[in-house]
């Protein structure tokens, strides 16, 4: 990362402007042992996958033949009556660290250490944000839906995690399906709303996500219809992202998009974003 993007980056989080955005990649680096077995948080081709096998189909890839992911899951819910509960139960029974691995998790620890962050948004289904700040003595609220944004903190000082797309505890609010991500790019739903609201005089850091993610193409859109520049930045850009080992690919397709590039180590991300945080708050 150039030196002047790191600057940027620590003026912003030190003004207070800095909103985490946390993709499946954060809980991925997440690891332990069950029952013998490493284990980490599963990713998003390994959800799919399994949505695939509970359809009988014994090689999932013979399905992205015919679809994208999106559609996967699409077809998935029809076959299941517009239900997801066997997935999202498989999906819990496979993200259930114990305190201590979860603890362990150095990226983890360094949002928690993020004082001056009192806004983090997540597209993650898992409680692993909000069960890490609770062991790192970090006062929180979860908001996962709209009456959640209307009720009262009950903890002084507390920061707030916005769970974008739902999670378990919420199933019928969780954004799975191909119909449910085009509902979403109205953007026009209650956490759309609070997100607009969220983004006033304030940029996003988005770790753990991939150019391709479905999850950050609609706030992309939404950043640079809506919102262009920030007036009070140096560069003006309204984003930041992490990307491993970028090429001119990633840099000029995400600037012409106003997000600003933060090149991390593909061989070891975890570490790379966590020293990024650190450093972004030193």
């Amino acid at each position: 990362m150039s030196t002047n993007c790191l600057s940027e980056l620590k003026d912003h989080y030190l003004a207070g402007r800095v909103v985490p955005f946390v993709g499946a990649g954060i809980s991925m680096s997440v690891e332990w042992r069950e029952g013998g077995e490493l284990k980490r948080g599963p990713s998003w081709a390994e959800l799919v996958d399994e949505a695939a096998l509970k359809l009988n189909f014994k090689d999932p890839e013979l399905l992205r033949v015919r679809g994208t992911d999106l559609q996967i899951l699409e077809y998935f819910k029809i076959k299941n009556s517009g239900e997801f509960a066997s997935l999202t139960n498989w999906l819990y029974s496979e993200m259930r660290p114990p305190d201590s691995d979860l603890m362990q998790s150095p990226i983890h620890k360094e949002l928690a250490n993020l004082s001056l962050c009192r806004l983090f948004y997540t597209t993650n289904y898992d409680d692993f944000l909000e069960r890490s700040f609770g062991l790192h003595g970090r006062p929180f609220r979860r908001i996962a839906v709209e009456a959640d944004i209307a009720e009262p903190s009950k903890v002084p000082g507390a920061c707030e995690i916005v769970k974008f797309h739902g999670d378990l505890d919420h199933p019928d609010k969780m954004v799975l399906s191909e119909s449910q991500y085009e509902k979403r790019l109205r953007l026009d739903s209650e956490m759309d709303y609070r997100l607009r609201s969220d983004m006033l005089g304030r940029v996003l850091l988005f770790l753990g996500y991939s150019f391709r993610d479905w999850n950050v193409s609609y706030i992309f859109r939404l950043i640079n219809d809506l919102f262009h520049k920030l007036p009070s930045s140096a560069t003006g850009r309204r984003a930041f992202i992490t990307v491993p080992a970028p090429s001119d690919f990633e840099f000029q397709l995400f600037r012409a998009r106003n997000i600003e590039v933060i090149p991390i180590d593909g061989k070891d991300q975890t570490i790379s974003i966590s020293s990024l945080l650190a450093d972004m708050r030193r």
